[in-house]
C-alpha cells in the first residue's frame, strides 16, 4: 500500500518545485485536491523520505530538468533465453513499468523505487531480489531508446539509499 502511495507521489510532483519540505507537502495538497490521493492516503506519506530523495544527487539532477521518464509503460518481444533455463530462441514478452529513468546523451540512468522496510544491514539482501527485474527493465529500455544503460539504482525510501544494481 504504502509503495502505491510513494510511486502516486513520485508521478504526479513537479520536480522542479521539489526544493523544499513545505513545496513538496504544498504539491501533495494539490495531488489531493485532484482527486489522486485520498486524505487517508496522504497521513502516511513520510515526506521526509521524499524531501531526502531531492536532497540526493539524481533528485538534485531531476530538479533541475533533467529529461527523464515516469512511470514508463513499455512492452518488448525479448529472448526467452535471457529468463530461463530451457527457453532459448523462444520470444517472450516482457512488460513492464520504469519507475524513473533519465535520459542524458551519453545514456540511461534507471532508478526504481522501493519502499521496503529496510535497514542498513538488510538492504543488499533485499537489492539482489530486485536485482533481475532492474536489469529487464534497464536493458529493455536501451533497446527502446537506442541508448546505452550507463547506471541502475534501487532507490530505497525509507533509508534513503541508492544500492546500484
Amino acid at each position: 500500500m504504502y509503495g502505491n502511495i510513494i510511486h502516486k507521489v513520485m508521478q504526479y510532483l513537479d520536480f522542479k518545485y521539489c526544493t523544499s519540505r513545505e513545496a513538496i507537502l504544498a504539491q501533495i495538497s494539490q495531488i489531493e485536491a485532484k482527486g489522486i490521493l485520498t486524505r487517508d492516503e496522504v497521513n502516511k506519506i513520510c515526506v521526509d523520505d521524499i524531501v531526502r530523495f531531492f536532497e540526493s544527487e539524481y533528485g538534485r539532477m531531476l530538479q533541475d530538468g533533467a529529461a527523464c521518464l515516469r512511470e514508463y509503460k513499455f512492452s518488448i518481444l525479448d529472448d526467452g533465453g535471457k529468463y530461463g533455463e530451457g527457453l532459448e530462441g523462444e520470444k517472450v514478452l516482457l512488460q513492464g513499468v520504469v519507475d524513473c529513468a533519465i535520459l542524458e546523451d551519453d545514456g540511461i540512468t534507471v532508478i526504481d523505487f522501493k519502499t521496503d522496510a529496510v535497514t542498513e544491514d538488510t538492504v543488499y539482501d533485499r537489492a539482489k531480489e530486485y536485482a533481475q527485474q532492474v536489469l529487464a527493465y534497464s536493458n529493455a529500455l536501451g533497446r527502446i531508446f537506442e541508448k546505452p544503460v550507463k547506471s541502475r539504482f534501487l532507490y530505497f525510501f525509507r533509508i534513503g539509499k541508492y544500492v546500484k544494481i
